[in-house]
């Protein structure tokens, strides 16, 4: 076997263990061992996999010398970068309503 093949075969490993254990991130919802924190609003089911959208959308490219692992999701960078994210008229609609609909419970101070 080259040197070059070798190499290719040994990047193609990493890359399909490293995108398997991403992928079991979502499952012990964590990190690495470090736990997410916890949604503020009482609901079933972690955010980070309501829809699991996030969770396949994460690719990986073989470069090389270099493996990449991107997301064709929006929302990806602000998980992992933090940013900001802007308020639209429509989603004040939502918490608004949500906020009315809960009464007064500590839920709804959330939305509000």
């Amino acid at each position: 076997m080259q040197a070059d093949q070798f190499y290719k075969n040994i990047l193609r490993d990493v890359a399909t263990d490293l995108t398997d254990a991403f992928d079991d991130n979502f499952g012990n919802k964590g990190f690495f061992g470090k736990k997410w924190k916890q949604a503020r609003i009482n609901r079933i089911g972690s955010l980070m996999a309501r829809t699991n959208s996030l969770r396949h959308s994460i690719n990986h490219h073989i470069g090389t010398d270099s493996i990449t692992w991107s997301s064709s999701e929006p929302h990806a960078s602000i998980h992992n970068l933090g940013g900001t994210i802007t308020v639209t008229q429509r989603m004040k609609k939502f918490f608004w309503a949500k906020s009315k609909e809960l009464g007064n419970t500590p839920d709804a101070q959330f939305y509000k």
